[in-house]
């Protein structure tokens, strides 16, 4: 076997290996305090937050669905609600980039090459930045907390998303990399791929719909946040504006830092800001708490009980003994071919 397939292949084992243990790790830490404070959460309570929660997932996975259409990327309802809510093991990936899973998965079972399928992906996280930075910015007005961290991070997610769409940055990239490194020339294919798709995905038309979708739907999270301070007993005027603006700000800091699952920054930029505006030190920490559980934590879990229960016999396994390449999910490109036409019929 060859050496660069043996290293790609450790790579990706390791890779994998460090996402499982940070997030049996984070989870084993809070448990107990988590379970305490879900403890004191009624019934009712319980659902509303859950159901924001699915609320923001709903719409997300409408985005992903218009993001396919876009491509011209036809998968069946049940397929593509499987590959989506799949991607949510990797929740806890450095900057989510383990959500490319969904590239394998729809490479595994449709043989579409992935470099068609990852720039979504790429889109969705811009998308849900842009949808964050808007809701953020709505609340600065209000509470003029990281004001500037918000106009550098917004700014360069603008920036950025313009210079990918432009055709410049592309023959740049393929004069200053591929040229000057023949032994990745072979990618210059898959680079027109890239830069078509990433195009379409993120026109002036499709941002005009995708990016107001994205602040809508991180809205329902922080609902959430804003029923969990509810049902702590918390009630003052301006509580939803501080639950919105709070679970949005924390969740860009988490998300640029690239840290997995923002671990640590968001949870401190949340919690500084509840102290900030007068909640006690307890109270910020328990709201933290049960909002990450009920967002993070569940996410991981919905996601793993889908993956396990949809699985088919010939699908890429996501697990650490078995690393997701390339190479794996290509033993299914041979077979393929005669499954589309079945699935894309259901």
């Amino acid at each position: 076997m060859p050496g660069g397939f043996l290293l790609k292949r450790l790579a990706v084992f390791l890779f994998l290996a460090l996402v499982v243990w940070i997030t049996l790790t984070a989870l084993l830490t809070d448990v107990g305090r988590v379970t305490q404070l879900l403890s004191r959460l009624s019934l009712r309570w319980l659902l509303a937050i859950v159901g924001a929660v699915l609320f923001n997932y709903a719409l997300r996975f409408l985005k992903w669905s218009f993001f396919l259409r876009l491509l011209e990327i036809r998968l069946s309802l049940t397929d593509s609600l499987w590959i989506f809510f799949s991607a949510f093991t990797m929740i806890l990936s450095p900057g989510k980039v383990g959500e490319l899973v969904k590239s394998v998965l729809i490479r595994s079972r449709y043989g579409i090459p992935a470099a068609r399928t990852a720039p979504i992906v790429m889109a969705e996280r811009l998308t849900d930045l842009l949808g964050l930075t808007a809701l953020a910015a709505i609340g600065y007005s209000r509470y003029s907390y990281g004001g500037h961290a918000l106009e550098l991070i917004g700014g360069i997610i603008a920036a950025g998303t313009l210079l990918i769409t432009r055709p410049r940055f592309w023959i740049l990239l393929d004069r200053f990399f591929l040229s000057r490194l023949p032994r990745f020339s072979r990618l210059r294919g898959s680079l027109l791929v890239l830069q078509e798709s990433t195009a379409n995905l993120l026109s002036l038309r499709s941002l005009a719909w995708t990016v107001p979708l994205s602040a809508l739907s991180w809205a329902g999270e922080g609902f959430a946040l804003y029923f969990i301070f509810q049902a702590l007993g918390v009630d003052r005027p301006d509580l939803l504006g501080i639950s919105l603006f709070a679970h949005a700000f924390g969740s860009i800091l988490g998300a640029v830092s690239f840290l997995p699952g923002g671990l640590g920054v968001t949870e401190t930029t949340m919690g500084g800001f509840f102290v900030l505006v007068g909640f006690s030190s307890e109270l910020s920490v328990s709201a933290t708490l049960l909002i990450r559980a009920l967002t993070l934590w569940f996410g991981v879990l919905l996601g793993t009980i889908v993956y396990l229960f949809g699985r088919r016999p010939g699908d890429v396994l996501l697990m650490p003994g078995t690393p997701v390449t390339p190479s794996s999910a290509a033993t299914s490109e041979a077979t393929s071919a005669s499954r589309v036409a079945g699935d894309t019929r259901d």
